[in-house]
């Protein structure tokens, strides 16, 4: 399979739109809409005092309040490290001391070339909150014993949280 022509559709503040041209291997020609995000986004599954630092924020996109774990798009010239610390920090007054990768992955890549790290911090200093201009959102802590209950109960709606949640669970809790 290979792209043979790229047309920008739209261009808007948060993302563009391409129309992409694709030969299959069978020499078929396919059209195909592709949603560029021009950067990757970072969550930080954040484990502090024995519990995990969550946010509500309305979504416009699903007309819903969700919740999330702390999460960010990378700036231009950040890496994914730098986007959580100062993400993390924004949004809770919390800078990690010491990040760990649990996990990179493609949100929806059919349409979407938008990649999400997720990272792991369970120690930090005191930072301070600067939230983004227009971001509502509400910072809580859920009980570490509690986290399955949110996970299974659909409490939970979001992708990267779950991933997120998942793979601390498996690489971090499971190990106490």
């Amino acid at each position: 399979m290979k792209i043979l022509e790229q047309e920008k559709i739209y261009s808007g503040k948060a993302l563009t739109i391409y129309k992409k041209i694709v030969e299959n291997s069978d020499k078929s020609v396919w059209e195909r809409e592709i949603v560029s995000y021009g950067s990757n986004a970072v969550a930080i599954v954040a484990e502090f005092k024995g519990n995990i630092i969550f946010e509500k924020q309305f979504r416009p996109a699903v007309n819903e309040v969700i919740i999330e774990i702390p999460a960010g798009r990378i700036e231009d010239g950040e890496t994914p490290e730098q986007c959580a610390l100062r993400e993390l920090e924004e949004e809770t007054s919390l800078v990690p001391v010491d990040l760990k990768l649990l996990v990179e992955f493609y949100s929806t890549p059919g349409f979407v070339d938008e990649k999400i790290s997720v990272f792991y911090a369970n120690k930090f200093r005191e930072g301070e909150t600067k939230f983004d201009q227009g971001e509502e959102l509400q910072s809580f802590l859920v009980p570490i014993d509690r986290i399955d209950d949110y996970i299974f109960s659909n409490k939970i709606k979001d992708a990267k949280t779950l991933i997120g949640l998942l793979f601390w669970k498996e690489m971090y809790y499971a190990k106490k």
